[in-house]
């Protein structure tokens, strides 16, 4: 069975309509007809079973026949520095969303290349993410901000900061607690910079260590969420 996105249902829904990729791809690609039954949510831990009442090339209409509440995920958020590839920067989006995250940041480090983000294909490729790896929570995927900004302005209980750089560090999976709010920052290619590192200590981050090979940074924002599923 698939899985839909419609961020517009919610639990007063009773119908809706259905219109452009989505209609189309219900009935061209599924080849679903009238009567037949199709699961949505709209991102915030719910899943709704739909049926369909009328269907058309155009626009469809679908009638909300149970609701379900899903029990919303350990809270994750990461900070990652925008990369200099758009791609690997999607591949990281990606495989976060199919492992698990709450909120994703991209921050702007001083070693960070590129300063803008792409947000309308960026939170396609997020939904996209989430229907293909049935997942009920869409992340929120913040605008970009700068390092300095950032660290100040985070509430999370729990703040780390992975780095190669050699400071008292434990692995990561020691320092997670899925009982408080978790936040993880990623660095740039070539790391933070030795005064952010001294900037996020100043604010209550605690530095972590993703292991013992160096990693790609998308690579290691996909590594801290693997690391994070695994926590009991």
């Amino acid at each position: 069975m698939e899985l839909f996105y419609n961020k517009h249902i919610d639990s007063q829904t009773k119908e809706f309509i259905l219109e452009k990729e989505e209609n189309n791809h219900i009935i061209k690609v599924l080849r679903k007809k009238q009567g037949d039954i199709i699961e949505f949510t709209n991102g915030n831990n719910i899943s709704f079973k739909t049926k369909i009442i009328t269907i058309a090339k155009k626009r469809s209409t679908f009638k909300i026949i149970s609701r379900k509440k899903i029990n919303p995920p350990p809270h994750l958020h990461i900070g990652i520095s925008i990369l200099k590839s758009p791609s690997r920067f999607e591949v990281f989006l990606e495989k976060a969303v199919e492992i698990g995250v709450s909120e994703i940041t991209p921050i702007i480090c001083e070693r960070t290349y590129k300063k803008t983000i792409n947000s309308k294909r960026l939170n396609k490729i997020l939904i996209s993410a989430l229907k293909q790896s049935f997942k009920y929570n869409l992340p929120k995927l913040n605008n970009p901000i700068d390092f300095k900004n950032f660290i100040k302005l985070k509430n999370e209980k729990n703040k780390l900061i992975a780095t190669c750089e050699e400071y008292n560090k434990s692995h990561l999976s020691n320092e997670y607690n899925i009982k408080m709010k978790n936040l993880i920052l990623i660095g740039p290619e070539g790391d933070f910079s030795k005064k952010e590192l001294d900037e996020s200590k100043n604010s209550g981050f605690k530095f972590v260590s993703l292991g013992d090979t160096r990693l790609r940074a998308e690579t290691a924002g996909i590594m801290a969420c693997a690391i994070f599923s695994f926590i009991k």
